[in-house]
């Protein structure tokens, strides 16, 4: 009789999750009839946001609250509605039908292999198919940005939008207690549309691993999410209370699709912005997906404003296409110049990758191949996942190390004078003009004077209890391009990460292979018997592990960006702060390829971040009535004047002198003040002076 009971118990789950998964579909697909086709278009309309991805979504959701405006958001991918694409599964699993399909061109720093590139074509972009890591940069990341000449987008300037973006919701009080999960919603947290939640497990090895951290001397950080995202500390995924996937599509999309003013249109490109005799974008055209080369196209009108959200691939690209970007690339492809802009497609940045495998030879029981190598937790694993609790709500993790470059090597001022000493152009991709060279000398002597601190990371080292993880740099020097292919514009551009170029970027993860070793050697670890795979301990010097990344590292984690950059112009920048672009009138952007410099995180909580405060941004341009975010530190909505008078600075001994185009001053700045001869300290703003 108990086994029936128990046999009936379980067909009755069965049934609750299919006709679950049932209603799941039947919601999705009366989603998707409610998108308009072509036909349905008009001719113009307010706002036309280019892209349904991540930052598309949000900006059109933002835009559209207001009734009187009407918005068009154009996405070349469709809706995934298959129910596996929601579960904690997807983390690892990357669909080819929601991607892009392209690689790389061969990257010499890693062995003239290609690179896979990671682009989502899909409603809901990069949140659809990422690992559901949601996590967040140090402050230290987010103000570097605006020492480079941004005003406004420094931590305190962002911190709102990370909020206004995010729900958080504590795990269970025994998860909690027994693991020491640590966050902090104050600080953190708000009360918006994505959801953010721990699973409902954790692999107990992670605890050791835990004081093992401690033993090396990482600090342990509270909450990462509130400005601390250095060192060890707890991260959520963007998961619902059912450990469903939270992201832009059901946060941003699925609750205002029906409002009248707001329309999507999937399954098209957009070609070309159009702009007029007064260089202000008019209107898009579009074709649909699929068709060849000169097919028909449609042209549709904005009476305001554009909006780029066609992310780091393809955002570049058809500013490109439409005469925004390098006048020798224009002209090789024969399309008219309307802008002169040499950093469009300029300066792409990823979080490369390699790997530190171990064995541990005597692993606390249940670990992470448990679900693989014992049948009976398994089928243990399956029937607490019919309740939505167990093992299999954990998607990829959720503790990160994020190491400072003085703890995780006593070497670092060397690696600081290497990058200091070096011609930054030798490392960078030919074709760059002294404007380019020029920006990058200026985030490079940014980075490295953040380097130098103890408040923020280099590399990243997840870990859930397994003995191999990921080594990921996560603030590389190496800059790449994506160019348009002068013989066919349309095709897909030509992506050069030139990875693992720069000598600083190997000279870090030879320093992380060694620390980790050091971790793996801390007495906690020692019940677990760590025995090394790859590299291999018989590779011990800094040569023989420069080679293996050589052979191991791959140049993308799926978090390409900052191809469209948002600094002064001087400095081959695409927009300025308030994210329009150089050039031009009634065209922004507003997507992950307005970043400068990549932060050390996984990049889906900033892009909400940075979509909120661009849709901000674009209302406060069209209603009076809406104050502008604040453009300068603190809480002022005045613009920083930008002026060529020089910016007094502590005196400085006269041997101390800074190269022409590197920083001399600014809030906070404590370097050389003294610029080389034939150059002057210059101010651009209160954070940033630069010799010129």
């Amino acid at each position: 009789m108990a086994r029936l009971t128990s046999r009936l118990l379980g067909l009755t789950q069965l049934l609750a999750v299919l006709g679950a998964v049932n209603g799941y579909v039947e919601m999705l697909s009366g989603l998707q009839a409610r998108q308009i086709n072509a036909g349905q278009l008009a001719a113009a309309y307010d706002y036309i946001v280019v892209g349904g991805g991540q930052s598309g979504l949000v900006i059109a959701n933002r835009l559209s609250e207001d009734s009187g405006r009407s918005v068009l958001v154009v996405e070349y991918g469709y809706f995934d509605n298959n129910p596996a694409q929601v579960e904690p599964a997807s983390a690892t699993q990357y669909l080819s039908r929601n991607l892009f399909n392209l690689s790389s061109v061969a990257q010499p720093g890693i062995g003239n292999r290609q690179g896979q590139v990671y682009a989502a074509s899909v409603v809901g972009g990069g949140s659809t198919v990422n690992g559901m890591l949601f996590d967040r940069g140090s402050a230290e990341d987010y103000d570097i940005w605006e020492r480079l000449g941004n005003p406004g987008w420094g931590w305190s300037g962002l911190l709102p939008y990370f909020k206004k973006s995010t729900t958080f919701t504590p795990p269970s009080p025994e998860l909690t207690r027994e693991y020491n999960i640590t966050w902090d919603i104050e600080r953190a947290y708000g009360n918006g549309p994505v959801q953010a939640t721990f699973p409902d497990w954790q692999w107990p090895g992670i605890k050791i691993q835990w004081k093992a951290w401690a033993e090396v001397g990482m600090p342990i950080n509270t909450e990462g999410a509130a400005g601390d995202a250095f060192g060890a500390y707890w991260i959520p995924s963007n998961v619902d209370q059912q450990y469903r996937r939270s992201y832009a599509r059901t946060g941003y999309w699925d609750p205002v699709a029906n409002r009248a003013n707001l329309k999507l249109l999937i399954g098209y490109r957009v070609n070309e912005v159009l702009f007029n005799a007064n260089k202000r974008a008019e209107s898009i055209t579009i074709q649909e997906r699929g068709s060849s080369n000169g097919a028909p196209t449609i042209t549709v009108k904005a009476t305001q404003e554009i909006i780029l959200c066609a992310g780091w691939l393809h955002t570049p690209q058809i500013l490109q296409r439409s005469g925004v970007g390098p006048r020798a690339l224009l002209q090789q492809a024969g399309v008219n110049v309307v802008a002169d802009l040499p950093g469009v497609g300029s300066n792409l940045q990823d979080h490369p990758v390699s790997r530190a495998g171990f064995q541990y030879q005597t692993d606390v029981v249940p670990n992470p191949g448990s679900l693989n190598s014992d049948a009976t937790f398994r089928t243990w694993a399956d029937q607490q996942w019919q309740q939505r609790k167990g093992p299999r709500s954990m998607g990829v993790g959720n503790a990160l190390v994020t190491a400072p470059l003085p703890i995780l090597t006593s070497n670092f001022q060397a690696i600081l004078d290497k990058g200091k000493a070096q011609n930054a152009a030798s490392y960078l991709p030919r074709g760059y003009t002294a404007a380019q060279v020029a920006g990058f000398v200026a985030q490079r002597d940014i980075l490295l004077a953040s380097f130098a601190k103890q408040d923020n990371g280099v590399v990243e080292i997840p870990f859930s209890g397994g003995a191999s993880t990921s080594l990921v740099l996560m603030k590389p020097l190496s800059r790449g391009t994506v160019l348009l292919n002068p013989a066919n514009r349309y095709a897909e551009p030509s992506v050069d990460f030139n990875v693992n170029i720069n000598p600083v970027d190997p000279d870090i993860l030879v320093a992380t292979i060694k620390f980790f070793r050091r971790w793996m050697a801390a007495p906690s670890m020692q019940q677990l018997t760590p025995v090394e795979q790859t590299p291999g301990a018989s590779l011990t010097s800094d040569a023989q592990l420069a080679n293996y990344l050589t052979t191991s590292m791959g140049a993308s984690t799926a978090h390409s960006c900052c191809t469209a950059a948002m600094a002064p112009q001087e400095q081959a920048g695409v927009v300025s702060a308030d994210l329009t672009v150089y050039g031009v009138t009634g065209l922004s952007v507003g997507d992950i390829s307005i970043i400068p410099i990549i932060p050390a995180t996984h990049t889906c909580a900033t892009v909400y971040a940075i979509a909120e405060k661009a849709a901000d941004l674009i209302k406060a341009r069209y209603d009076p009535s809406i104050p502008s975010p604040p453009t300068t530190p603190g809480t002022s909505t005045q613009p920083v004047p930008t002026t060529t008078t020089a910016n007094p600075q502590p005196t400085q001994p006269p041997s101390c002198t800074v190269n022409k185009w590197g920083q001399c001053g600014g809030q906070g700045y404590t370097g050389c003040t003294t610029c080389a001869a034939g150059s002057t300290c210059t101010f651009s703003n209160d954070w940033y002076s630069q010799c010129l």
